[in-house]
């Protein structure tokens, strides 16, 4: 995208109602888990967005998106869609094709010196990776510093062991389905050593990329275990990554708890940093300008003062 000024007006995003505002340098994607739909992120990582603009200066509004598990191909070209819980549970390399296309949409349509931080929990972190690696991959010149963070919390990264199990998803999503494509994609994973090998160069890819990759767990979690979720740095141990987490969601079995937790949010805030404006100049609010039109409209009718 140009960084004329004029180009750099916020953008009508994919998800209706929303925007995509040039401004904070750095902007935060969010992805869901197993189940969820277009919104649910926001819910889930609440906490850890009020932490970020209490501490960091976030705007939860401006700074913080969503990526997607579904999208559209229209003359040639992928455009992000709203998802429902079936497309989480597609194949795997569906759900990071249509993310890696979320993260170039946001990339295009932002500054060009602003930097993207994903942030996925659970079958989100593990699309959360692909796909980063798959965007920054098909285009390493237009991501250059753009990809600034990918971190995982409670992700089944490496697959998931729970084997037969995995059918009584149930337990966690209130769904009777299972796991779908998603599931024995993530068995398959779990019991492939050449998949393995690929999964650990796709982080060291985005590390020698200059992108930061952290993978959190919970040892107490009873759905994801550490040996399925942790992809070390150089010189960063298994137990670095290992915070136990002082509350639960109740009916989750420790899965999600580490979204509650303000330990987890000062480690995540450490790796984004605080806030910083990035070369955009100040826009106008779309709303708030409809709103000055209507009091001045009602004033004008004489309807208020």
């Amino acid at each position: 995208m140009s960084d004329d000024w004029a180009s750099l007006a916020p953008v009508q995003s994919w998800r209706a109602g929303h925007f995509v505002w040039p401004g904070g340098r750095t902007k935060v994607v969010l992805l869901g888990g197993l189940g969820t739909r277009t919104g649910d992120a926001e819910r889930s990582f609440s906490g850890l967005v009020r932490y970020l603009q209490e501490r960091g200066g976030y705007d939860p509004r401006r700074d913080v998106l969503e990526a997607t598990y579904a999208g559209t191909e229209k003359n040639g070209v992928w455009h992000p869609s709203a998802y429902t819980p079936p497309d989480t549970r597609r194949p795997l390399i569906d759900a990071a094709e249509a993310v890696a296309s979320c993260l170039d949409w946001y990339r295009q349509v932002l500054p060009s010196d602003t930097r993207l931080c994903v942030l996925g929990y659970s079958l989100g972190g593990v699309v959360g990776l692909d796909g980063a690696t798959l965007a920054v991959a098909r285009d390493r010149q237009a991501w250059h510093d753009r990809l600034g963070a990918v971190v995982t919390l409670a992700a089944p990264l490496r697959g998931c062991s729970v084997g037969a199990l995995m059918n009584f998803a149930w337990l966690i999503t209130a769904d009777f389905d299972g796991l779908g494509a998603a599931g024995r994609d993530l068995d398959a994973r779990w019991t492939d050593p050449e998949e393995q090998t690929r999964l650990e160069r796709r982080a060291a890819f985005l590390r020698s990329s200059g992108t930061r990759v952290l993978t959190l767990v919970d040892p107490d979690d009873s759905v994801v275990r550490p040996e399925e979720s942790l992809l070390p740095a150089p010189g960063e141990s298994l137990n670095d990554l290992q915070l136990r987490a002082r509350f639960s969601r109740p009916g989750s079995l420790g899965h999600g708890a580490l979204l509650d937790d303000p330990l987890v949010w000062q480690r995540v805030f450490s790796v984004l940093g605080p806030q910083t404006q990035s070369s955009a100049r100040p826009t106008v609010d779309p709303i708030d300008e409809e709103l000055k039109a209507l009091k001045a409209r009602l004033r004008k009718e004489g309807r208020i003062r």
